[in-house]
C-alpha cells in the first residue's frame, strides 16, 4: 500500500527528542532515596557502544542494599543477562515468535562479542548461522558460506515463517539481526534547508528483534529506523509522525543519508553519521539541549561504532565555532549560546564539510578521521 505525503519544507520549526535512537526507563522503578548512585548515563552508553565489561565494572558496588530501587534493577538485569552462564533476564521469553531458535543463536554470538572481545566471534559465527541455514533449507552448508550467500539463505529462511529481515549484515562492530512483520510504503515530499528530497519511507511494524544494540541496552536504545540507496526505513512504532522527533531526528537524518549515498557513494559510516548529525543540530529547536547532552554522553573518537565518532566530531567542531574550546561537555554552556545560534553554527560548519568534500570527490572516503 502507497500514499504520497508533502512533509513541511522549513524543517527548522521542528525540535528533535533525538537521533535514530528510542530511549525508555519505564521498565525500571522509579528512582527512590539512596546513598550509592550508578552513573546510568555512562553505562548504557558502554552498553550502546559494545562494551558491556566496562558497563559492568561500573555495576560493582560495595553493598546493593545502598542502592535505590531503579538502581538496584539495573544492576540486576545486566547481571543477569550477562554475568550467568545462559541469559536468564527474560529476553528469550519476551520475544518470542516464528524464529525463536535462529535468535538463540544470534543472542548467543552477541554475548561472545561482548563479553570476549578479545576473542573474534565473527567466524566463528558465520559457519554455525550456514549451518542451522543449510538444514532448514536443504542446502549444502559451503555453498553458503560467504555473505551474499548468507544473506540471501537468512531472508529465504525468514520469508518462509512470515516475516521480514534486512538480511545478513551489521550495526556497527557486530553481525546483527532485525526482523518485523509487517510493512508499507509512503512518499515524502520535504525540504532539509535547500536540498529537496522525494523518497519512499517504509513503515516496518510488529518487530521480532531490533537487534544487538536492543539486547545490549535492555530496550532502551535501538535503531529507529535507517536509509539505503532505494530509500527509507522507519520503526513505525518509535515514532509519532506530526512530531518533531519524526520529522527531524528521523526524516531529515535519514534524508541526509539518503542524498549522501548519492553525491558521496563510499564515504565512511563516521562521516555520513556526522553530516546526518549536523543536520538534525542545524534544524532542532525546543529538545535541541537534549539531542546535544546524547550526542556530548556517547562520544568516543577512539570507538569503532561510527555513531560514536560522529557525536565526538560534531560536537568538536561545534565547540571549536561556538567556544573556542575543543569538546564543551557542559550543557549550561550551551545554553548561554542559545538555539539559533548553535542551528547556525551547525549549519556553517555542514556546508564546509559538504563543499571540502566536494572538491576531493565524489570517490572519497574518509575526512572526519583519516587513517
Amino acid at each position: 500500500m502507497k500514499k504520497i505525503i508533502s512533509a513541511i519544507c522549513v524543517l527548522a520549526f521542528f525540535a528533535v527528542v533525538h537521533p535514530a535512537k528510542i530511549f525508555s526507563f519505564a521498565a525500571y522503578p522509579a528512582p527512590s532515596q539512596d546513598s550509592v548512585k550508578l552513573d546510568r548515563q555512562k553505562i548504557f552508553a558502554f552498553a550502546l557502544d559494545g562494551e558491556i565489561k566496562k558497563a559492568l565494572q561500573l555495576l560493582e558496588v560495595p553493598d546493593t542494599n545502598l542502592l535505590g530501587e531503579r538502581d538496584r534493577g539495573i544492576k540486576r538485569n545486566f547481571e543477569n543477562r550477562f554475568l550467568r552462564d545462559d541469559d536468564l533476564s527474560g529476553y528469550a521469553d519476551s520475544h518470542k515468535s516464528q524464529i525463536d531458535s535462529l535468535l538463540a543463536l544470534f543472542v548467543s554470538y552477541w554475548r561472545a562479542s561482548f563479553l570476549h572481545p578479545e576473542t573474534p566471534a565473527d567466524s566463528a559465527f558465520g559457519k554455525s548461522l550456514a549451518e542451522f541455514l543449510s538444514l532448514r533449507l536443504n542446502t549444502a552448508a559451503e555453498r553458503i558460506m560467504n555473505e551474499d550467500s548468507l544473506s540471501a539463505c537468512l531472508l529465504r529462511y525468514i520469508k518462509s515463517k512470515n516475516l521480514l529481515s534486512t538480511g545478513f549484515g551489521r550495526t556497527g562492530k557486530f553481525l546483527d539481526l532485525l526482523v518485523w512483520r509487517t510493512q508499507y510504503d509512503t512518499l515524502y515530499n520535504f525540504c532539509i534547508h535547500d536540498d529537496t528530497v522525494s523518497v519512499k519511507v517504509v513503515f516496518m511494524d510488529g518487530f521480532v528483534t531490533l537487534g544487538w544494540e536492543e539486547y545490549a541496552t535492555f530496550g532502551i536504545s535501538y535503531p529507529g529506523g535507517w536509509a539505503d540507496s532505494t530509500g527509507l526505513y522507519c520503526v513505525k512504532s518509535a515514532y509519532d509522525l506530526q512530531s518533531e522527533n519524526f520529522l527531524v531526528s528521523y526524516l531529515a537524518h535519514e534524508g541526509r543519508h539518503y542524498k549522501d549515498y548519492k553525491l558521496f557513494p563510499v564515504l565512511s559510516g563516521a562521516d555520513l553519521e556526522y553530516r546526518a548529525k549536523l543536520t538534525e543540530l542545524s534544524l532542532a529547536n525546543k529538545s535541541i539541549y537534549d539531542l546535544l547532552k546524547f550526542f556530548i554522553n556517547n562520544a568516543n573518537y577512539e570507538s569503532s561504532n561510527s555513531h560514536s565518532v560522529a557525536n565526538y566530531c560534531a560536537i568538536r567542531d561545534l565547540s571549536r565555532e561556538l567556544f573556542s574550546a575543543d569538546f564543551e561537555k557542559d550543557i549550561e554552556k550551551w545554553k548561554t549560546a542559545g538555539v539559533d545560534a548553535i542551528n547556525q553554527a551547525a549549519y556553517k560548519i555542514l556546508s564546509g564539510n559538504t563543499e571540502a568534500l566536494k572538491k576531493l570527490g565524489r570517490n572519497v572516503k574518509e575526512y572526519i578521521k583519516p587513517k
